[in-house]
């Protein structure tokens, strides 16, 4: 098959989030496949990530996104109904772009990744391709739990403003062949919404390579917490975590430490830092970060989709405390092995109850890796995607 990627960034580096996803997606679909990914470039290290991505065989192409570009077109959506966050990715130059290459390729599958990029469904009306939308996450869930949790009225006026807009711009995935969503819960939200008549999974998951156990001794009493730390729901985490929960595990266990791993901490994160808490910031191997830890945090309060840090740690062993918010959009074959806790009192009981028992790490995770493995690696996932792509194209 000849596959068009639309995507808003540039999958690489692929360390967290939607370019851990179209990364893997790529790849794996160009070891079979013809795959050209159409994207913006916003930095100078543009080309280096380029030559990373071609090395797997993809044709990529990209069109600069100036800073001033997308305010300009955000302030101007305010006199529109358009959601700032597909404001910020409208240009004429990609939409352009698209159209050439929709002329010059025969493509027989069109994959829109993400609804910021569902604007440019129009330049492609000539390509008589498959066309899908993978929304990963319902952002108008996201944004509507955003609101309910935050208590800044500056922060909740707007967050409400834009989950209207994005609830009504959703209406614009009935117009693609297939709408993709990563889990059941965000699944089910849209199938009460009778938002597309044809929505399928296309779950988050871990590269089974490179998230191989290794023999490597865990230290005592070390929590972590992993995650983008610029994203908000990554960041209400750990300083709740960290000022309801951590406080009463150092009472009983003073040689505690709690690892907080993920590129970009903002300032209120950084604050966070102590004798006892480390504020990494960016690490290149995360695997080796999970494997230190006797467990591993996911205190997360809002939010939608499945989230990479839960995959991952499981993947690996490490014992995972949770909400069952962070749970919500996983399989229940996976979710048993998972100790859930919704509260502080309940998730201080739960850390103590690892660091009691060694066995939860030596019995119910041996068996939750392979689970985990079977289920949720992205060659499974990609095969499954490939398969079903396969099936439309030959119907169309």
């Amino acid at each position: 098959m000849k596959i068009l990627i639309i995507t808003p960034r540039i999958p690489f580096p692929p360390y967290r989030g939607d370019k851990l996803k179209i990364f893997n997606l790529s790849k794996t679909l160009a070891r079979t496949n013809s795959v050209t990914i159409l994207t913006f470039h916003e930095n100078s290290k543009y080309s280096e990530y380029i030559q990373e991505i071609k090395k797997f065989g993809i044709e990529i192409r990209t069109i600069s996104l100036p800073l001033i570009n997308s305010l300009i077109n955000m302030l101007l959506a305010v006199f529109s109904k358009t959601p700032f966050q597909v404001a910020y990715y409208y240009s004429k130059k990609m939409k352009t772009e698209i159209n050439k290459a929709v002329k010059e390729g025969s493509y027989d599958v069109i994959y829109f990744h993400l609804i910021r990029s569902a604007q440019y469904l129009d330049s492609t009306v000539q390509s008589k391709a498959i066309k899908v939308i993978d929304f990963t996450d319902d952002v108008s869930l996201y944004l509507s739990r955003f609101a309910e949790i935050t208590k800044n009225p500056f922060k909740k006026i707007p967050l409400r403003i834009e989950a209207g807009r994005i609830e009504r711009y959703e209406k614009i995935a009935q117009q693609f062949d297939t709408l993709f969503i990563c889990s059941e819960n965000d699944r089910d939200y849209l199938i009460r919404k009778k938002l597309h008549p044809n929505i399928q999974f296309l779950r988050n998951g871990f590269d089974s390579e490179y998230f191989q156990v290794e023999k490597i001794p865990f230290e005592k009493h070390r929590i972590i917490f992993t995650g983008n730390m610029p994203y908000f729901p990554n960041r209400d985490a750990v300083k709740y975590f960290a000022k309801e929960v951590f406080p009463g595990v150092l009472n009983k266990y003073p040689d505690s430490k709690f690892y907080i791993v993920g590129q970009k901490p903002k300032n209120d994160v950084k604050k966070l830092s102590s004798e006892n808490i480390f504020v990494t910031g960016f690490v290149k191997d995360i695997k080796r970060e999970y494997l230190l830890s006797e467990v591993n945090v996911v205190p997360i309060r809002f939010g939608a989709g499945t989230l990479n840090k839960v995959i991952e740690s499981l993947s690996l062993g490490i014992p995972t405390i949770a909400t069952s918010m962070s749970v919500a959009g996983l399989p229940a074959e996976i979710k048993k092995y998972i100790l859930l806790a919704d509260d502080s009192k309940a998730m201080l009981e739960k850390i103590i109850y690892v660091f009691e028992n060694s066995c939860v790490r030596d019995e119910m995770m041996n068996e939750a890796r392979e689970v985990v493995f079977n289920l949720l690696n992205w060659g499974k996932i990609i095969n499954e995607f490939e398969s079903y792509l396969k099936i439309r194209v030959g119907e169309k």
